[in-house]
């Protein structure tokens, strides 16, 4: 008996061992680096600082998951269930609003992850899915899904200072970073235990800046604006009494210059760099000239916005408008 029952527990540990690990797809249905950035990732320092698997500054103290953004309030974007498994629990009824103040985050109280959802992938694993869009939550308790199956629209419910995702993994109630699951909080890069498939392997690429929008304006242009797409995004006018070049910038580093450079039919309008002296987790840079005349000049204007640190081109990008 003794020996039959050893067999089984045996049996069974290789079963365990050869068992398929979690698998987790991308939970966003969007093009990363054009419809969607990962804004934050989890922090594995134990202390007080901070530092995501990359050994980078893209997080916050405390910060349990993966924050997936897209570019404002506006934008309708599904999130999906990045691996197949059962609804354990599901909320759709958190108003949508950014955080902006004290007061705000109060009002949140014990509903910080705001709508979502939570599946049980089984093996002890689950994923939880926080801050969708209010009424737009599609699953409920005890429905079966499969990796890519709609739980709802990317929002702003509960703790949130800007539309997005945040997807935790846990482990037997433990959270686990799904770039580097190994609890080791000192080695950087992504390790031999990420849990993300090949593909959104590619899609998550770790980036040191990235430039959500590059724009012309009219004027000044407001940060809140943009946040919440109603920011003026028309062509180029004539009649515009200025004309402003900007770049609304996510993950900077302390030592990064980022540069503007507005140029019109005669050459190099205006320029401005700025040094930042510290990390900039969302950063928003303008400059711009009065109207020369009584109209702009016809052809062609180009805005660049360029970010190095150092000697290292970290990225440049322009755009480009024809006034007729």
């Amino acid at each position: 008996m003794r020996t039959a029952i050893f067999l089984i527990a045996l049996l069974a540990a290789n079963a365990a061992e050869g068992a398929e690990p979690l698998r987790l797809a991308l939970p966003v249905a969007c093009e990363t680096g054009k419809t969607c950035w990962v804004q934050q990732y989890p922090d594995r320092d134990p202390t007080s600082a901070v530092r995501d698997y990359a050994c980078g500054a893209q997080t916050y103290d405390g910060h349990d998951g993966t924050d997936i953004r897209v570019l404002d309030t506006t934008s309708m974007v599904d999130v999906v269930a990045a691996a197949g498994g059962v609804v354990k629990a599901a909320r759709n009824t958190v108003a949508d609003h950014l955080m902006r103040t004290p007061e705000d985050r109060k009002a949140v109280g014990n509903r910080e992850c705001g709508n979502g959802a939570v599946i049980d992938h089984g093996g002890g694993w689950e994923t939880q899915y926080c801050h969708l869009r209010q009424g737009s939550v599609a699953v409920k308790p005890g429905d079966r899904v499969q990796a890519g199956t709609r739980l709802g629209l990317v929002g702003y419910s509960g703790m949130a200072a800007f539309p997005h995702v945040h997807l935790t993994v846990r482990q037997d109630g433990i959270v686990r970073d799904p770039f580097r699951v190994a609890n080791d909080t000192t080695s950087c890069g992504a390790g031999g235990d990420m849990l993300w498939t090949e593909a959104a392997q590619g899609a998550l690429q770790y980036r040191k800046a990235q430039v959500l929008k590059v724009g012309f304006a009219p004027g000044t242009v407001d940060l809140r604006a943009l946040e919440t797409g109603t920011a003026t995004t028309a062509a180029i006018a004539g009649d515009w009494p200025g004309l402003v070049v900007y770049a609304w910038a996510i993950n900077l580093g302390s030592g990064d210059e980022i540069s503007l450079n507005l140029e019109g039919p005669d050459g190099v309008m205006v320029q401005r760099a700025i040094t930042l002296d510290r990390a900039k987790a969302q950063y928003l840079q303008f400059t711009g000239t009065k109207r020369p005349g009584s109209v702009w000049p016809k052809g062609e204007y180009r805005g660049t916005v360029e970010i190095r640190n150092g000697a290292e081109l970290l990225l440049r990008q322009s755009l480009i408008q024809q006034l007729d």
